[in-house]
């Protein structure tokens, strides 16, 4: 196996797909993390602190999906072969935003 340009499109359209399939835990992960960045750029006594805790939040918030997603495709790599990995990356990303928008569109319906 090796990180050719079909393989990593391939584990970041995976990451993608599993990132709006799980966007309520990734908002609650941004926040925590947020929230641990500005602890620890208080303490160090850095001005703009709430800028960097964002970005260094929704920076790191990404490295668990890409793992997730660099799971999922070597397991279907192994399963079905290489040439499916990107094919059903691209259907999980268009079913999982087709789910996102539902899910949001049914929290604006409740208010």
């Amino acid at each position: 196996m090796t990180l050719d340009p079909a393989w990593i499109s391939g584990i970041f359209l995976w990451a993608l797909a599993l990132y709006l399939m799980f966007s309520p835990l990734a908002l609650r992960l941004v926040g925590a993390l947020e929230q641990q960045a500005m602890g620890w750029l208080d303490s160090s006594g850095q001005t703009d602190s709430s800028e960097r805790a964002e970005l260094y939040a929704s920076v790191v918030s990404i490295v668990p999906f890409v793992l997730a997603g660099g799971l999922c495709n070597y397991l279907l790599d192994i399963g079905l072969g290489h040439s499916w990995t990107l094919s059903f990356g691209i259907i999980a990303c268009m079913g999982s935003g087709v789910y996102e928008l539902g899910r949001r569109d049914g929290e604006a319906n409740q208010d």
